[in-house]
């Protein structure tokens, strides 16, 4: 009778382990799910704040509607490192809900899988060269050819030369600022999105 009771007892001590142990295992995951759910949140709450401050940027820098009537200075250039800032936080909401979706940032591909990630940092370095490329010739084209026009104008009334000379530095400038605030920004916007396609397709294989 008293191994009888030895033996349930040590049945039930087992018993009373085993649940202890399920017990931590499962508050240790929820653990993980909540940290990784707050950097989700976290990460979209900067995301939409960086988004409003680059509208309010954007306003106070008067770009408009990005015409080459909008284009004032150098200093408008100042948004790209906002755009560039929008971009990795934009990247990092993604990567957060994957981790959430798959289990964890070990369950994320690499950089060097054809995963989010390594489609992140193809998107970004394809936008940034095509938008910098792009937008140098087409800037350089377009103010060569507009300030060849005014110093023309000006020639004919008299001052040839410095019409030229004049006319092509501010084409030149007004050019290069409008071709690279445009193309930077699209191939950015473009780049994201590539990389966003391109990274959760490789992500789900």
């Amino acid at each position: 009778m008293k191994q009888k009771d030895k033996i349930k007892r040590l049945e039930k001590e087992v018993i009373d382990l085993k649940l202890k142990q399920h017990t931590k295992s499962y508050i240790h995951i929820s653990w993980k799910v909540i940290g990784r759910l707050f950097a989700f949140l976290g990460c979209l709450g900067l995301a939409i704040f960086n988004f409003f401050i680059i509208l309010s940027n954007w306003t106070v820098l008067q770009l408009g509607s990005l015409n080459e009537s909008d284009i004032k200075g150098f200093y408008q250039l100042g948004i790209i490192p906002m755009f560039l800032v929008e971009y990795l936080l934009i990247g990092l909401v993604f990567i957060c809900l994957i981790a959430l979706i798959k289990g964890g940032f070990n369950k994320i591909k690499s950089y060097n899988e054809e995963g989010l990630i390594y489609g992140l940092i193809v998107g970004l370095i394809v936008g940034l060269i095509l938008g910098l490329i792009i937008g140098l010739l087409s800037g350089l084209l377009g103010g060569l050819i507009y300030g060849l026009i005014v110093g023309l104008i000006l020639g004919l009334l008299g001052w040839l030369i410095v019409g030229l000379i004049v006319g092509l530095i501010i084409g030149l400038l007004g050019g290069l600022i409008y071709g690279l605030l445009g193309w930077l920004i699209y191939g950015l916007i473009g780049g994201l999105i590539y990389g966003l396609i391109y990274g959760l397709l490789g992500e789900f294989e």
